[in-house]
């Protein structure tokens, strides 16, 4: 686990035989105390800057498509946001269930589900899942477009369940499906296809013969085949694409199948969107947000904190106008840098056709 802020700051602090702050007085800190705070945030940024790609600044993104919308802001992804892949860029049919992973632990798992009978419970059997014994759980999902299939995908274990999908909460108006376990350990992946009758519908699970069962992945979305987007540079969509996205035309709506940056800190897409039922998945990296409370942590991975340490220990010499001692804070710094970028850029080269 990565140290706090508190922690940090104290191990330059120790360094230079200076007094030490402690949770109750670190807002209060004065002279080089405050001094190394700032240097402190100001090292973990020069790291962060040092390089694009650091694997710890990694972050997965997406951006629920509009249609006829074609410019996504990189703000209204995410603040610290820095820099996208656009090598993973991948356009995938919205999932329209909510909280149907189960990353959550505890009662926020259940979060999104109405429960039709019984007592419905979150529990950490097979990870963290629904429990359902003698009770029904439904989920209203809504915007889907009558006469397009879509399909459920649920992952269970423990029980027999009964999936119904209908018009009405815990209704099978649509389609009524059986989830079968054979033995209590077993896990089933089922696949349950469905036409939509209507633009709202409920998805339902239910437990009646007194038995434990566990709903551990709901998906729902339509039947389409997910794709990757091609990175092509502004100036290429400039010269090969504006002009059509440009006319008063209903060719320019489709499916988008390249994908650019603007100058304005944009995701582009080409052809502009005829649906909004897809979304847009990619990897991108993230920026440094500066530690303030003394219990924040930093992003660096702990075996590398000394690379902050000498960072900011450099800026502190510095401040002191110790030239020689700088230098050789810079020395370990730079030696630090390095080792980070063996250990976590370095890749082996490898050949494939394309």
């Amino acid at each position: 686990m990565a140290s706090t802020y508190l922690t940090l700051v104290n191990n330059v602090l120790r360094d230079f035989n200076e007094v030490e702050l402690t949770s109750s007085n670190f807002t209060n800190s004065r002279g080089v105390q405050t001094v190394v705070k700032d240097y402190v945030n100001r090292s973990i940024t020069d790291i962060l800057n040092s390089d694009l790609n650091w694997p710890f600044t990694r972050a997965a993104g997406s951006v629920d498509v509009i249609a006829g919308k074609s410019l996504y802001s990189h703000a209204s992804i995410a603040s610290t946001l820095k820099y996208v892949d656009y090598d993973t860029m991948f356009l995938k049919p919205k999932d329209y269930i909510q909280n149907g992973d189960y990353e959550i632990a505890g009662s926020a798992s259940i979060t999104n589900w109405t429960t039709v009978s019984g007592t419905p419970a979150a529990s950490s059997k097979f990870g963290n899942t629904l429990l359902l014994t003698n009770a029904e759980a439904s989920q209203e999902v809504t915007d889907l477009i009558v006469g397009r299939s879509y399909v459920v995908l649920t992952q269970t274990s423990g029980a027999t369940l009964t999936l119904e999908i209908g018009t009405s909460s815990g209704g099978s108006q649509t389609k009524s499906a059986t989830l079968s376990i054979a033995n209590g350990n077993e896990v089933a992946l089922t696949e349950t296809t469905f036409t939509a009758t209507a633009t709202t519908h409920h998805v339902s699970f239910t437990e009646a013969a007194g038995s434990a069962a566990f709903v551990k992945l709901v998906q729902l979305s339509e039947d389409v085949q997910p794709r990757p987007l091609k990175y092509i540079s502004y100036e290429e969509y400039n010269e090969s694409f504006r002009e059509r996205d440009s006319r008063l035309d209903t060719n320019k709506f489709a499916e988008p199948e390249y994908v650019y940056t603007t100058y304005n800190d944009e995701i582009g897409l080409t052809p502009i969107p005829d649906t909004s039922n897809r979304t847009l998945e990619f990897d991108y990296y993230v920026s440094h947000t500066d530690l303030s409370s003394a219990t924040d942590t930093s992003i660096v991975p702990t075996r590398f904190e000394p690379v902050i340490n000498a960072r900011a220990k450099y800026y502190t010499h510095m401040f002191r106008s110790d030239v020689q001692a700088a230098q050789f804070s810079l020395k370990e710094y730079e030696d630090g840098l390095k080792r980070m970028r063996v250990e976590l850029l370095n890749r082996k080269n490898y050949m494939r056709a394309v």
